[in-house]
Parts: structure tokens; sequence; C-alpha cells
């Protein structure tokens, strides 16, 4: 694909490769910003899901806190209800 004007910056940079000079300078650096970036979103991947199985953990010791103060409280009723 040839374009008028100037040649977008990875044609530029593959002619630079293609001279046996190896990578564009400017190749090396967006890949390795890409790198980091794909590094940094696979940390706050695992971070999320870390954060997911405790909140999932409390949740459920939640539910059964609240199941069991249901419990008491209809038990509790029930005293009530006996002495009226």
């Amino acid at each position: 694909m040839t374009n008028s004007g100037s040649e977008p910056d990875v044609q530029k940079a593959g002619k630079t490769a293609a001279n046996g000079e190896g990578p564009a300078p400017e190749l090396v650096e967006q890949f390795r910003q890409l790198e980091a970036r794909v590094e940094d979103a696979v940390r706050l991947i695992g971070q999320l899901r870390r954060e997911k199985r405790d909140l999932e953990a409390r949740l459920e010791e939640a539910t059964r806190a609240r199941a069991e103060a249901l419990k008491r409280i209809d038990e509790l009723i029930d005293k009530i209800d006996g002495l009226l």
C-alpha cells in the first residue's frame, strides 16, 4: 500500500529492519511500552482475581451471619409469643 506524502512510521521502521540494522528504535520502544502495558494488565488481573476471591469469601460469611441472625430473631419472637 502506497501513501501520497510520508509513509507510516511502521513502514519506515520496517525499512530500517530490512536494511539489516535490526528493528528501528521506534519499534523497539513501542514494543517495550506494549510489553509494560501487558505486564501491568496481567498484574491487575491477578490482583482483581484475589480481591474477587476475598470479596466472595466475605459475602459468604456475611450471608451465613445474616441467616444465623434471622434464625435467632425468629427464636426470640417465638419465645415472646409464648409469653403472651
